[in-house]
């Protein structure tokens, strides 16, 4: 418990609560603004949901358990995903081979905290529903509260243990060195709906046998935790053995070409089929158009193309966002290596924009083809929607180059670069929305203006001619 403790306290509470201190030292502003835009999109999130829980009236607690269930799940999954590389830190290796701590309570510790976020976003999503439960008139049995505190602990731990399973097997069976986010990915949600399956089986019983389903769940409980338990020793062991990153090889003639232009594009290509960041974009983009075939199934036409919009302004934007942002990211790590290739600006940076605009504009009408074909949404305007996708490139470009882009600030600039691009499209369709030419050229000179602004001011040493 001692060293349980101190992996808490010092370690993990420590790094959350100094990564706190630092941003609201440094971005005071951006994050009251941040969490005003949070709060808004959260109150209307409630107000949406009572209403339509309100509307159908769904009170059955077996449809709501199981919807608990799902997006404890989806939740849990992505939480742990994303903080997949926590345990690859020097600090943490030192620790664990300098105590006596365990290896299943070592694992705990790690990811107790993102474990817990998913639970808080958890409690907060569900809120509307016990709300209208409670206005509804619904009394909250002491039964179902056992079930849904042992559902949590129970999914906690099998969705941790599915997730070391996979990464086990994968580095046992293809590369001990080399992490492979797509397969990993692939193996844990193919044991996340095999879960829920068991449960949609298993909560068939509660009708029937109550007292023995919460037996059932308190044998899957132990189950869990002993599988847990075997499998952690060889987890913390591969997670280790991973921090000796396998070095790929690379040979400069593979990208030679006689246009610095073509150069800079093949070197921007291996770059991003390398890079982490955008396969999680990758699997971001699926998990969206997973969600917006399932829309139907769940909501009515009102509310689906309501829900719809929600995503391509909010979720897909995302995407649109992240891809060009690296740019100037990459431009303040490498500059040495920017250096020594002694380019142009205009190569430089006109490969790099043309690449990312043309991977936005395949993400958007990828998305929107499929949600014409699966939902039977359809979209207008697809010129003016090319050139407000080149608007948000150029600009997230010229973002990533002005804002030192880190894992601390990433998730606020992206949030902040929502809401001002969201602003200023509609400002910009409210005004010259009679217009469609006078409205296709503010496009073009709002993202002229940015390159420029990149081009001539940002854009000094090590790009030197």
């Amino acid at each position: 418990m001692t060293w349980t403790r101190h992996v808490l306290h010092k370690i993990e509470w420590g790094m959350l609560t100094t990564k706190i201190k630092q941003l609201s030292k440094k971005y005071p502003l951006q994050l009251l603004a941040v969490a005003v835009f949070m709060l808004l999109i959260y109150a209307i999130y409630v107000v949406m949901s009572l209403r339509f829980f309100m509307q159908v009236g769904e009170n059955k607690p077996v449809a709501l358990y199981l919807q608990f269930v799902k997006m404890t799940l989806l939740l849990l999954g992505a939480g742990i995903v994303f903080s997949r590389h926590k345990m690859k830190r020097q600090e943490y290796q030192f620790f664990f081979l300098n105590s006596a701590m365990q290896s299943v309570s070592f694992v705990l510790c790690v990811y107790f905290f993102p474990v817990l976020f998913c639970f808080i976003m958890l409690g907060l999503l569900f809120l509307p529903i016990l709300l209208g439960l409670i206005i509804s008139g619904v009394t909250l049995s002491f039964y179902w509260i056992i079930v849904v505190g042992v559902t949590c602990c129970v999914l906690a731990l099998y969705t941790l243990a599915s997730w070391m399973l996979i990464r086990i097997g994968v580095s046992h069976f293809i590369s001990k060195t080399k992490e492979h986010l797509l397969l990993h990915t692939l193996g844990f949600v193919t044991l996340g709906a095999f879960v829920f399956l068991l449960f949609q089986k298993a909560a068939e019983m509660i009708h029937v046998w109550p007292s023995i389903y919460l037996i059932f769940l308190m044998i899957f409980l132990c189950a869990g935790w002993f599988w847990l338990k075997g499998l952690a020793a060889c987890y913390v062991n591969r997670m280790f053995l991973q921090l000796k990153v396998e070095v790929k090889s690379f040979s400069y003639q593979k990208i030679r070409s006689h246009s610095s232009f073509f150069t800079h594009l093949r070197q921007e290509l291996v770059y991003f089929s390398r890079s982490a960041v955008f396969k999680e974009q990758g699997i971001l983009f699926l998990f969206l158009v997973c969600l917006t075939i399932g829309l139907p199934w769940i909501f009515t036409p009102a509310e689906t193309g309501w829900l719809y919009a929600f995503i391509v302004q909010f979720a897909l934007k995302e995407i649109l966002i992240m891809l060009p942002l690296m740019i100037g990211r990459e431009y303040h790590l490498n500059q040495r290596a920017i250096f020594m290739l002694n380019t142009s600006k205009g190569a430089y940076l006109l490969s790099r924009i043309l690449f990312y605009y043309t991977m936005n504009i395949l993400i958007y009408f990828v998305y929107i083809g499929l949600a014409y074909f699966m939902i039977g949404v359809e979209s207008e305007g697809h010129g003016l929607a090319s050139l407000s996708i080149l608007l948000i490139t150029v600009m997230a470009a010229c973002v990533g180059f002005v804002v030192k882009i880190s894992e601390f600030n990433k998730l606020f600039v992206i949030v902040m670069m929502i809401a001002v691009f969201s602003m200023l499209d509609m400002l910009l369709v409210q005004w010259l929305s009679a217009n469609t030419q006078l409205l296709s050229t503010a496009y073009m000179a709002c993202s002229a203006a940015f390159f420029i602004f990149i081009y001539v001011v940002m854009l000094k040493r090590p790009v030197l001619r």
